[in-house]
């Protein structure tokens, strides 16, 4: 029997393939919150420099005796305030020589100890902080690559758990690392395996569902990214000290190991390996959960129970010069989502206001942009992906005004500024899943694959170097913090126009070869009458009512 036969058959979302879903939407929420936390861990707080030879000094004025020997040795910038990386030396009358110092003071009312702050990374060394960032997404990035390898031949169960563990293993290390360069190390290994894991579990549920609930599945592993996000702020509300508060991120994946005994591994992987009778005794022990009946055959599965797919090569596309254009836009397309989403997620800590406040908000809209999955049936991937670039790209680019024009010692105006980059997030967070699909929709079955995956490495590696272009570019002498949304905007601004290059692929039979793919949502005249050269038939990731 054909496999998604037996799949209708068994259930196409029972009981088994609610505790594979539940342990997938943990271990995504889990993720989620090891990058989230970032943003309050390394929280780089006010400081200066300590007053040289004043025992028990602290950012704090500790009275008109305090105030003197500050006003004494810290010298203040253009702007009024006291210098957080020089101290001056000499006599009582301020001409002494300005140096750098090597000890600091700083603000513990939020927090009273952040990464930063117990590493000393201040003024020259604050590059650092963002190295760190760096370094955990490349891990993201290389651990998609391998997890997706690793997951095709060691199975989708095995690589779902194994990173679990190591990802647990990996947050405990950094909770307790001695130094930075071992709290970096411990962040790559976590970043590798967030990259195994938003790649392993996807596909390990998807695999054991009809086709019209893929959808829903992919749409509650979304819903469940958002929630890690949104949690993450209340725990770190309670938790102040980065230590403690990555410990407490570091330990739940350790519980959901528990979930072993109660998953199966993936009964498609089974049969792509030769192994049919343990795919069927998988498939008869979820039948029996579900409590549905399967036909008694003496062999439900073999060698022609899964459809081939035939294999193309990658330079095929070479010879289909509409196919090789959609490939470039959406490329350009992922470089775009990734790297206004990462930048903006992890440069948040450095808005005005209250920093629990603006992480909340921005989460909790995180969570509204991805509801966007449930509409894309409706509206079409095109039109949602193209509005919500448009958007992204509007009110990014409506922070220039707001820098020239507006009173910058206004509460209103950081409030302004504030609100135009939350809304500039919501419409790059709504396309990062919906790229997922649509990006796969418009290839031949046999470059299907080869398709997502050119389009998610240069995500990821956009992703890279983010942190980099938020600390580089955000502190411009004429355009303020306002040049990493420019670059932005006008990036999504390209995507939200050549967007509208790209096929429909809603409601649409999918391209199965080359010559398919080269013509898919290409209007053709037959008869006098413009025709459409695909069927109004379902998609793979159509949900089906």
């Amino acid at each position: 029997m054909e496999f998604d036969d037996v799949i209708r058959r068994v259930g196409e979302f029972g009981r088994i393939q609610l505790r594979t879903a539940i342990f997938s939407g943990l271990v995504t929420m889990s993720t989620a919150m090891q990058m989230m936390v970032t943003v309050f861990m390394q929280q780089l707080p006010a400081r200066r420099c300590t007053i040289p030879d004043l025992a028990n000094d602290t950012f704090e004025i500790q009275g008109t005796w305090h105030q003197y020997l500050i006003n004494q040795t810290i010298p203040v910038d253009e702007n009024g305030e006291y210098e957080g990386c020089l101290w001056r030396s000499g006599n009582d009358s301020g001409n002494g020589s300005v140096l750098p110092c090597k000890v600091w003071v700083y603000d513990t009312s939020v927090f009273p100890r952040t990464f930063p702050t117990e590493f000393g990374l201040f003024c020259d060394s604050s590059l650092l902080i963002n190295m760190v960032n760096v370094v955990y997404l490349a891990g993201v990035a290389l651990g998609a690559t391998v997890g997706g390898l690793a997951a095709d031949y060691i199975g989708r169960k095995w690589v779902s758990f194994i990173a679990c563990l190591i990802h647990g293993v990996g947050g405990l290390g950094a909770a307790f690392s001695p130094n930075y360069g071992t709290y970096v190390a411990f962040r790559f290994v976590v970043g590798s395996c967030q990259g195994i894991l938003n790649s392993s579990v996807v596909v390990l549920i998807m695999e054991f569902v009809s086709p019209r609930r893929r959808l829903v599945s992919v749409c509650t592993l979304a819903m469940s990214w958002g929630i890690g996000m949104v949690l993450t702020t209340p725990v770190a509300y309670l938790i102040r000290d980065w230590r403690y508060l990555q410990l407490a991120v570091a330990l739940p994946p350790f519980l959901y190991l528990g979930f072993w005994r109660v998953i199966p591994e993936s009964p498609r992987w089974l049969l792509s390996r030769g192994r049919y009778a343990e795919a069927e005794d998988i498939v008869k022990w979820a039948a029996r959960v579900n409590k549905k009946a399967i036909p008694e055959v003496d062999q439900l599965f073999n060698e022609h129970s899964l459809q081939i797919i035939p294999s193309l090569s990658p330079l095929k596309i070479f010879h289909a010069p509409r196919l090789m254009a959609r490939t470039a836009v959406i490329i350009c397309c992922w470089i775009t989502v990734a790297i206004s989403w990462y930048g903006l997620t992890l440069n948040q800590g450095s808005l005005d206001g209250d920093i629990f406040i603006n992480a909340f908000v921005l989460s909790v809209i995180d969570i509204i942009a991805k509801a966007s999955m449930f509409i894309i049936n409706i509206f079409g991937r095109r039109k949602t992906f193209c509005a919500g670039m448009m958007i992204s790209a509007l009110s990014m680019l409506t922070t220039i005004p707001v820098h020239f024009f507006a009173d910058r010692e206004s509460p209103s105006t950081s409030t302004t500024f504030t609100a135009l980059y939350t809304i500039g997030k919501m419409g790059v967070s709504g396309n990062f899943n919906l790229l997922f699909m649509w990006n796969g929709e418009f290839y031949p079955t046999g470059l299907r694959s080869f398709g997502l995956g050119l389009g998610c490495t240069f995500g990821r590696v956009a992703a890279i170097v983010s942190p980099v272009v938020m600390d580089r570019l955000g502190d411009h002498p004429v355009l303020g913090n306002t040049v990493p949304l420019i670059l932005f905007g006008c990036m999504a601004l390209f995507c939200a126009l050549s967007g509208l290059y790209l096929p429909e692929t809603a409601h649409k039979h999918l391209p199965e070869t080359l010559e398919d793919a080269q013509n898919f949502g290409v209007k053709r005249r037959k008869n006098g009458i413009n025709q459409n050269s695909n069927e109004n038939t379902p998609s793979t990731f159509e949900m089906v009512s």
